[in-house]
């Protein structure tokens, strides 16, 4: 079957390490969207820090997912939400312990359409906001605006498994936890995944599964990958994603995005 859309992550798939977009992977969105085909992006990020690249922009001729698949948002149709889904109010607490069981921990939360919110700053927190580049409010979990898209705690990985742990038997009916990088602990609604926003974007659309390439790096691309006519992991990604991936591509550092687009697509 002909493959007509490419979804990518953004960051450590579609950006490079430095989180810049590089040439070649722009220029080559814009020979494959020139043709007529179709691109899109699934994100940890909310729609302000994917607007941070106005270059790539007019190339997305699709709906985005964002917050990991917490909302659809049309950009070109001014930022509208088609669809979103938020954290209980139960959540709450859990998040407000956590934050006291591990001192060593920065968290953030994200609500509405582009809202950020910081609950404790780290060096890690400082660097999510460098990478965003937009400030956090700063706010406690009691006073912090909600409903919460998502929230994301941030520390070294073997500190996160000690998190994940201890939250995992917290969170059943409330949310799911998941790794969007080894350093993010992300709590996502129950049922959200950016394989479950891509499919509202796809029957919203009307696109086959199968005439879509998604690419993607860390864990959070699973059901993405899986959804996807051809499910690929970018050389540097996670061991777990890599096992799930129907083709691996060169890094993220390499062009990770054009190469799928040569390889599908031309």
């Amino acid at each position: 079957m002909k493959r007509r859309l490419l979804v990518s992550d953004m960051d450590h798939t579609l950006l490079d390490e430095n989180s810049q977009l590089t040439r070649e992977n722009l220029e080559a969105i814009r020979r494959h969207v020139a043709k007529g085909g179709l691109f899109t992006v699934a994100t940890g990020r909310a729609p302000a820090a994917i607007r941070v690249f106005p270059e790539l922009l007019p190339c997305i001729n699709l709906p985005v997912v964002t917050g990991n698949g917490g909302q659809v948002v049309d950009l070109v149709g001014g930022d509208r939400i088609l669809r979103r889904w938020v954290l209980p109010k139960e959540v709450c607490p859990i998040m407000k312990e956590a934050i006291a069981r591990f001192p060593g921990m920065g968290a953030v939360a994200y609500y509405g359409l582009d809202g950020f919110c910081s609950f404790r700053v780290t060096p890690y927190v400082e660097g999510l906001i460098d990478k965003e580049k937009r400030p956090a409010l700063p706010t406690t979990v009691d006073t912090s605006p909600r409903p919460w898209n998502k929230t994301l705690m941030t520390q070294d990985h073997e500190a996160l498994l000690e998190v994940k742990e201890w939250l995992d038997p917290q969170l059943p009916g409330l949310g799911r936890t998941v790794f969007s990088e080894d350093t993010y602990l992300e709590i996502l609604p129950l049922g959200v995944s950016k394989g479950a926003a891509l499919s509202v974007i796809l029957e919203l659309e009307g696109i086959d599964p199968q005439e879509v390439v998604a690419v993607g790096d860390a864990p959070n691309d699973k059901e993405m990958l899986e959804l996807a006519g051809i499910g690929a992991a970018v050389s540097n990604a996670a061991p777990e994603l890599k096992a799930v991936a129907d083709a691996v591509v060169c890094s993220n550092n390499e062009g990770a995005v054009r190469d799928c687009l040569e390889r599908w697509f031309n």
